[in-house]
């Protein structure tokens, strides 16, 4: 069976969004070096470890770690293992650019009424991830305009969920899709109200970086959390 991470409404864990930005010829080194650190983290049983999802993007130069972890503080552990750090720096080193950001859950809008969505590696479906920047006193108008998206396209063929997260930084918001296909979404997103709620996020945030990814990988460290 494959591993599940589940993002939930009102969770009390933090999400750390480590964004990789890579030419596509390095993507499978970084994959490999990602996979050695949740080895080191499987081999140590880290209690603030949740989980770890690896994406890559169908057609953007990126990578994306997203992580659960029991508090931020727990996160930045991983720096302090003498066997993990120098795998961290060379994420570092096969990257053009990487940044990890912090959030909480802020909403779940999903097709069947659920307050959870679930990120699988079985290769049935894709994540669409946005990560965003924006003015400070503007993330909740963000956050409720990504929602409404949500909203209009809950009825959308292959639309499975989406989690909308809150900066722990207050210019930082991100979004979580889940999708049977590229082309579903694609489709969904390009049409009516959904384009015009998804053309409202654009002007609200400074950057948007939005697109579909493969899950790779889904690491499960502590199943009971």
């Amino acid at each position: 069976m494959p591993d599940t991470t589940v993002i939930r409404k009102g969770s009390t864990l933090v999400s750390g969004i480590n964004v990789f930005t890579l030419p596509r010829e390095r993507h499978a080194a970084l994959l490999e070096t990602l996979d050695a650190i949740d080895a080191e983290i499987l081999k140590f049983k880290f209690p603030m470890n949740v989980s770890a999802n690896f994406h890559r993007a169908i057609e953007a130069p990126i990578v994306i770690n997203y992580n659960q972890y029991t508090d931020r503080k727990a996160g930045r552990h991983l720096r302090t293992r003498e066997t993990i750090l120098p795998l961290m720096e060379r994420t570092h080193e096969l990257s053009d650019h990487s940044e990890i950001r912090w959030y909480s859950v802020d909403d779940v809008v999903t097709a069947n009424g659920l307050d959870s969505i679930e990120i699988t590696d079985n290769r049935g479906r894709i994540g669409v991830i946005g990560i965003f920047t924006v003015a400070p006193e503007t993330q909740s108008d963000l956050l409720a305009c990504l929602k409404r998206y949500g909203e209009t396209v809950k009825g959308a063929t292959g639309f499975g969920g989406l989690a909308t997260h809150r900066g722990l930084e207050a210019e930082h918001v991100s979004t979580y899709e889940i999708w049977e296909s590229a082309d579903a979404y694609r489709k969904a997103a390009a049409e009516g109200a959904a384009a015009d709620a998804l053309g409202e996020a654009r002007a609200l945030a400074t950057v948007t970086e939005l697109h579909p990814y493969d899950v790779v990988r889904v690491c499960r460290f502590n199943p009971g959390t």
